[in-house]
């Protein structure tokens, strides 16, 4: 009995002594992965806050001052403002106190509000009649474009249209042989102006893993857009329907990037900002390679989207000079299928630019989520930009039609 006592305290000795080693190693183990964790945090500090950066980006306690600190969040690049701006002339005049919706009233104070506005601009004849910024924004604050830039990226395409430089008739495949193998490869560039590329893409923004967020995911930690458009793929045939598809958009600037030989960023600088006044600087944010986030990443004041909107006001004409031609703003804010066409209760789109439901002739608009707008009516000699931080924005079609009506009874209060 004593000897099996005697082993029993052993065999406690040894397990006891087996646990404590135990602890030990899983204590030494645990200590090494987070001592790891901390200089991987630390080595990557700016992609990790990047990453933190996007998740909160929309928080509705920072979406507004987010909204105009965007180069604090990505990479971006600077855009200089040059020489003597085009200054407007003001004459204010009160917008109207409600406008008409869906055959009820809305007060335009409420809609401002609800639809958390930042900043309204009206121009009228080349003058300002309307300009107030609300939530603490400032007139110098550069305000996210989001999907605006596509219209500043249509306009710098169309300009190389012009030269001769760009064919739309001609593939994708046929400008960026790299693309030959993805969706886009045979798609035409037309289509993928009208955003009819046939190309498989989830832009539910409220979806963590839609090909939307995954491509925000990538910018913050520093991977390449033009990767992530070579491993897209088609799922329909082109030129058939319309499906928005963000990426096709920076496609377009990769053919801009490869038929010019200059990147977006020089090409808007150059053909753009030297050429139409703008007041101010912008930034275009970029992913790490330096490309330019061609699909939503402009970053403008509300003066130089005015300013943007009255050259597309004028058909591509600045104090008389052709900055792009004429037929290109006519082809890229006419509908050229009937499925691009706007209907009731249905907009239509053109290249790169929308059109309202029951469009007048020369009415049309730039759009960004969350309530970016730059609306042009031709007929009236009326430009508008309304700048949001607009979470409300997921009711997408009825945001766009209630604003629009909001921006037309604008037009007829200055008639």
């Amino acid at each position: 009995m004593m000897a099996i006592g005697y082993w029993h305290y052993i065999n406690f000795i040894y397990l006891e002594t087996s646990m404590s080693t135990l602890f030990k190693f899983i204590k030494a183990a645990l200590l090494s992965i987070f001592i790891i964790v901390i200089v991987l945090v630390a080595f990557n500090w700016q992609s990790v806050n990047r990453l933190y950066s996007v998740v909160t980006l929309f928080d509705e306690s920072l979406v507004v001052n987010n909204f105009s600190n965007m180069k604090d969040v990505f990479f971006n690049k600077k855009i200089d403002k040059q020489g003597e701006p085009y200054m407007f002339d003001v004459a204010l005049t009160p917008l109207p106190d409600s406008f008409n919706y869906r055959n009820s009233s809305t007060n335009t104070e409420a809609f401002l509000t609800r639809r958390a506005t930042t900043a309204l601009l009206v121009l009228k004849d080349d003058k300002i009649t309307y300009e107030q910024y609300f939530l603490g924004t400032k007139s110098d604050d550069k305000r996210i474009s989001w999907s605006m830039a596509k219209s500043f990226v249509s306009i710098l395409f169309g300009m190389q249209v012009d030269a001769g430089n760009i064919d739309i008739e001609k593939t994708v495949g046929f400008y960026l042989p790299e693309l030959a193998k993805s969706g886009y490869g045979d798609v035409k560039v037309k289509h993928v102006l009208q955003m009819s590329s046939g190309v498989k893409w989830n832009e539910d923004y409220l979806d963590f893993y839609s090909d939307i967020n995954k491509m925000g995911r990538v910018l913050a930690i520093g991977g390449s857009l033009d990767q992530m458009t070579s491993e897209l793929v088609n799922e329909s045939a082109p030129g058939k329907a319309f499906h928005y598809v963000s990426m096709d958009t920076h496609v377009i600037g990769m053919i801009l990037r490869r038929v010019s030989g200059k990147s977006l960023i020089e090409l808007l600088q150059q053909n753009i900002w030297n050429t139409i006044g703008m007041e101010s600087d912008a930034y275009w944010l970029t992913d790490s390679q330096g490309s330019a986030f061609a699909l939503g990443g402009l970053n403008v004041t509300t003066r130089d989207y005015a300013r943007f909107g009255r050259l597309l006001l004028n058909n591509g004409a600045f104090n008389g000079k052709q900055i792009v031609s004429a037929a290109w703003i006519k082809a890229a804010t006419t509908p050229q299928a009937e499925y691009l066409q706007p209907q009731v209760g249905k907009l239509g789109y053109g290249y790169q630019i929308w059109l309202p439901p029951e469009a007048q002739q020369g009415e049309f608009f730039c759009v960004g989520v969350y309530g970016q707008y730059i609306y042009v009516n031709q007929k009236h000699n009326v430009v508008i930009v309304k700048n949001s931080a607009d979470l409300g924005f997921l009711d997408e079609l009825n945001s766009k039609q209630e604003t629009i009506e909001f921006f037309r009874e604008i037009v007829a209060s200055l008639e």
